[in-house]
């Protein structure tokens, strides 16, 4: 087997005399109630009706009373923790039943004819058993209640052998029929047993499996995020928070896309930090990243719309990406952006451009045809970018594509 779970014993014990007393309790009284009034009936002209009244209702009470009890058990102790209490009293009650058939059976041999009598031992003779089939969950009850009510018979019949014709046939009958419910309860004691325990074992492997199943789920759950968190941060520049060129490559072709089937304006922004490896040979990297941090957040409070973006291409160069906006537009930000870092007043005392560190911007504007590529308006941009380091630096320049491709740098 690829699965097996052992069942504690104590468990399977509990679970068949749950079973006992959930399904074999009505039964059970049933069958005490059909042979009182059997036995009843066919002792009704031979004994006076007082003495079978209080016969009748002191078994209807020991039944009624078992009956309230079992009730009280399976309402008050769902789990059976008190298993052994509950167990004794089962075995109890069989006791007190059998012996009490039994002693009726022998209190009556004086009062009744051989046939009526013999009549009544068949009658108990089938509540024995009737009681197998709702009593051999708990072997030990259905024994208390066989041995006293056919074995004590029994024994009266074979010491009165003499005062009946048929006592020797019927004892021998009785004990023979003891010897095979004994049989057959043990063969049906462990069957049922068996059973039990196949099915609190699928039980349990049904909760394994469940609780596996939430555990995988949950595992999935966090496998994915973490792919989610992986990609991200395959996409995303850990230093600035922005994307970076891989992340551009992913989304520019759609946007693009979007555009050139819209035949829509597209501007990108391409800025860089004037003189920053002087900066960072004098004030130390990690103040050069500092640098690129506050730069990035400046850039991230122009890119608020949907499709729009910022990037570190690499180094101390950035990108901003804007779908929909013409050149007016975009050179209106490019300032709003130089000007933003200049009023940051990072001291840079290596520049020579200005006190504080300043940035170069290059833009570009046009509405993309369908063989225009991201990587041309990035050189254009680029170029323009460059045109405004050889300008003088801490500028903005309009920069155009190569007259083979489509633009628009119409304000």
């Amino acid at each position: 087997m690829l699965y097996q779970r052992r069942i504690p014993d104590n468990q399977i014990v509990s679970a068949k005399l749950e079973l006992q007393l959930r399904g074999g309790r009505y039964a059970g009284v049933g069958t005490q109630l059909l042979g009182i009034l059997g036995l009843g009936g066919a002792a009704l002209y031979s004994v006076e009706t007082v003495y079978l009244v209080g016969w009748a209702i002191s078994l209807l009470v020991l039944n009624l009373w078992w009956s309230r009890r079992i009730n009280q058990t399976l309402l008050a102790n769902r789990h059976f923790s008190q298993r052994p209490t509950v167990l004794n009293e089962l075995v109890a009650y069989s006791l007190v039943t059998g012996a009490i058939w039994a002693a009726t059976l022998i209190a009556l041999d004086r009062y009744l004819s051989d046939l009526i009598f013999y009549i009544c031992v068949m009658c108990v003779a089938i509540i024995s058993v009737v009681n197998i089939a709702v009593s051999v969950v708990i072997r030990s009850a259905y024994l208390a209640q066989l041995v006293f009510s056919l074995g004590a018979t029994a024994m009266w019949l074979a010491w009165q052998v003499d005062e009946r014709p048929f006592n020797a046939g019927f004892s021998v009958l009785l004990v023979a029929l003891m010897a095979f419910l004994i049989v057959t309860s043990e063969w049906m004691s462990k069957s049922f047993s068996e059973m039990v325990e196949t099915s609190l074992e699928r039980a349990a492997m049904s909760k394994d499996l469940a609780s596996l199943t939430d555990s995988l789920k949950t595992r999935n759950l966090q496998l994915q995020d973490a792919r989610k968190q992986l990609a991200q941060q395959a996409t995303i520049d850990e230093m600035t928070g922005l994307r970076n060129r891989r992340g551009v490559n992913i989304i520019i072709n759609d946007e693009l896309g979007r555009v050139k089937r819209a035949q829509l304006p597209v501007s990108l922004i391409v800025l860089d930090v004037d003189h920053f490896k002087a900066y960072n040979d004098n004030y130390g990297h990690p103040a050069g990243d500092q640098v690129l941090q506050r730069i990035a957040t400046v850039m991230l409070e122009m890119t608020n719309r949907s499709g729009e973006f910022a990037a570190r291409m690499g180094g101390e160069e950035f990108a901003m990406f804007f779908p929909t906006m013409r050149l007016a537009a975009a050179l209106e930000i490019a300032e709003k952006v130089r000007v933003g870092v200049s009023n940051l007043r990072i001291l840079h005392e290596q520049s020579p451009t200005a006190e504080y560190v300043t940035v170069s911007i290059g833009v570009v504007s046009c509405v993309p045809d369908w063989d225009l590529e991201f990587d041309q308006i990035l050189q254009a941009a680029d170029d323009a970018m460059y045109e405004s380091k050889v300008s003088g630096r801490n500028r903005v320049t309009a920069g155009e594509l190569d007259s083979n491709d489509s633009s628009d740098k119409t304000a």
